[in-house]
């Protein structure tokens, strides 16, 4: 057997009686929370705004947005283009294809040339219009017309200038 000092034993003893008295200690303080309390009274970061239940949940389909469709040709389907906002995805859908949880239901034309996208998740279901925005873009060019590429600085027509456009001279050599 070995032998231990009286100086050994003294240490583990007050080694052990630390971890003990250690323990205890933490034990009691672990769930009292009484004292934080005048912290919370005074509300240093402000009212707390309403998180918990009585909160109302946005419903699932503010998560997307109807961006426009597609139509490959005549025995392809209509394809949805649905943005996703939280997972900063574009999908393109068709009826009955899922984005998760949530399945398209419908993607039909609408009066007045808008088009709506029934999305459904559980049972809730939601209807996003795509409305047409007429008069944006430039016209189309007239009959015997040919259209004119369009070069950043360069005019149109020769001798005039284009509007905030800018030159800036270079010169080659030194």
């Amino acid at each position: 057997m070995s032998r231990h000092s009286a100086r050994d034993i003294a240490i583990l003893c007050a080694l052990a009686a630390t971890l003990v008295g250690a323990a205890v200690h933490a034990a009691d303080a672990l769930h009292d929370f009484s004292r934080y309390q005048i912290i919370i009274d005074r509300l240093p970061f402000g009212a707390m705004a309403g998180t918990g239940p009585e909160t109302p949940q946005p419903p699932f389909s503010a998560h997307y947005t109807f961006v426009g469709t597609v139509k490959e040709d005549e025995t392809k389907p209509l394809l949805a283009i649905i943005f996703d906002k939280e997972g900063s995805q574009t999908y393109f859908k068709a009826e009955g294809d899922t984005i998760g949880d949530t399945s398209v239901v419908k993607i039909e034309k609408a009066d007045k040339g808008s088009v709506k996208l029934v999305l459904k998740q559980g049972l809730e279901v939601a209807t996003l219009f795509l409305e047409t925005k007429t008069g944006v873009g430039a016209a189309p060019p007239g009959p015997g017309t040919q259209p004119q590429p369009v070069v950043p600085g360069i005019s149109p027509t020769p001798g005039t200038a284009q509007p905030g456009v800018r030159r800036i001279p270079f010169r080659r050599g030194g």
